[in-house]
């Protein structure tokens, strides 16, 4: 294995880094691949608790880091993180857009309350954390941004109407921002995770009817893990991507290749 070659293309020894959503999940498994990348990580999140679990396994594995306690939904709170970040750093060479929340129900019956939550977090908390962040890199004529969307931001599924259309938009900003950015040499790109395991599910998978049902519809028949799709975002922000911007890399086991399958109805999931 030539891997002189590989710490060409791959690495990411001294970049600076930043994540929302890093106290869990795809956020966490994000920031623990961009660390042993190399990259050194700003971990944003609203859980303490999350943040410590992520940046002791970060800081046992030999990597760097540095925990914030934000919510991206505030958005005052973001602008004074990326002026702090910014008065202690000389650049931001990554910014994962991984934030977010979730509710369920088909649109006809989601309320005025989860409609603006999803909104308010899910796309401007979103949205304002690509702005800043791409606002520093075009002045520094370089960096890299990925925002986290979903498979349903490409096939929407009936009962997360909401989730998914924001997931759309998000999509369709992430290609607006490179389109505008690429002149600049900053990349931004999308990766649309399938289903995946996390703390926020695992009671919905320990129903075998649902669990079952969900495998049996992914081709490779299995839910992913996180760490699959962390390898996968380390490695779009390298330099082993450099001629690729306003792209959408899927992460689903295959999953969009088969039509979608209405999924049981328990309580679990609503």
């Amino acid at each position: 294995m030539n891997t002189s070659y590989i710490e060409k293309y791959f690495s990411l020894d001294g970049r600076k880094a930043v994540v929302t959503g890093a106290s869990s999940g795809i956020g966490r498994a994000i920031a623990i691949a961009l660390a042993n990348f190399g990259a050194e990580a700003a971990l944003l999140g609203r859980s303490k608790e999350g943040l410590s679990i992520t940046h002791q396994e970060i800081i046992q594995s030999g990597g760097i880091c540095e925990d914030y306690i934000v919510d991206i939904s505030d958005t005052d709170a973001q602008k004074a993180f990326f002026q702090d970040y910014m008065k202690k750093h000389d650049r931001m060479d990554i910014f994962i857009a991984n934030a977010g929340i979730n509710r369920r129900a088909e649109l006809q019956d989601a309320s005025l309350e989860d409609i603006e939550a999803l909104l308010k977090t899910n796309y401007v908390g979103t949205l304002f954390g690509m702005i800043q962040a791409s606002n520093i890199m075009k002045e520094q004529r370089s960096g890299s941004i990925v925002v986290i969307t979903s498979i349903n931001g490409l096939s929407p599924l009936i009962n997360q109407a909401v989730y998914s259309s924001i997931k759309f938009g998000l999509e369709g900003a992430m290609r607006a921002l490179a389109g505008s950015m690429a002149q600049y040499g900053v990349r931004v790109n999308s990766c649309a995770p399938g289903c995946v395991h996390s703390a926020g599910n695992q009671h919905i998978f320990s129903i075998d009817e649902f669990r079952k049902s969900k495998e049996a519809s992914i081709p490779l028949g299995k839910i992913g893990n996180p760490e699959e799709i962390g390898n996968v975002v380390a490695s779009m922000v390298s330099d082993a991507y450099s001629f690729m911007t306003g792209s959408t890399i899927l992460v689903d086991g295959g999953e969009l290749l088969r039509p979608k399958q209405k999924q049981p109805q328990t309580d679990a999931i609503k």
